[in-house]
């Protein structure tokens, strides 16, 4: 399981025996290994820890993703031409959203439109806007 259980127990399987041999990766990609790191390299920049290549990962993402999450942040303004936390950078840290949406948000407020922006980001931000009572889905369509 998840958090490496072992005891007595049943297991349901939802794949072949064919597609676990030979389709599946023996254990999961790390979830840094395999994302966008722009939210994670600002928030660590953030908490004040510049040397992003030499930082002690528990499971270390690919130097070129590391790269990337930092040229991207820099576009944004959040970083500056040395790699350093910017006035913005540090306001968009504040925000639990992809650094993007955040540089957004603050640049409507700006622009005297941040409640429609707001709404926006809020969409984007969801999986689904309607809501579809089971009991009432009929109607609800």
């Amino acid at each position: 399981g998840r958090a490496g259980r072992t005891g007595p127990g049943k297991c349901y399987r939802l794949y072949t025996q064919e597609a676990f041999e030979n389709e599946m990766l023996p254990t999961s990609v790390p979830e840094i290994q395999r994302t966008n790191l722009s939210t994670t390299v600002l928030i660590l920049k953030a908490m004040g820890i510049n040397d992003l290549i030499n930082f002690d990962f528990m499971d270390p993402p690919p130097v070129q993703t590391l790269i990337a999450a930092m040229e991207s942040l820099y576009m944004l303004s959040a970083l500056d031409d040395e790699g350093l936390l910017t006035k913005l950078g540090r306001l968009m840290a504040e925000f639990p959203i992809d650094p993007s949406l955040s540089k957004m948000l603050l640049t409507a407020i700006d622009l005297g439109c941040a409640d429609e922006i707001m709404t926006i980001t809020s969409m984007i931000q969801v999986q689904n806007v309607f809501y579809r009572p089971k009991e009432k889905q009929a109607q609800a369509d």
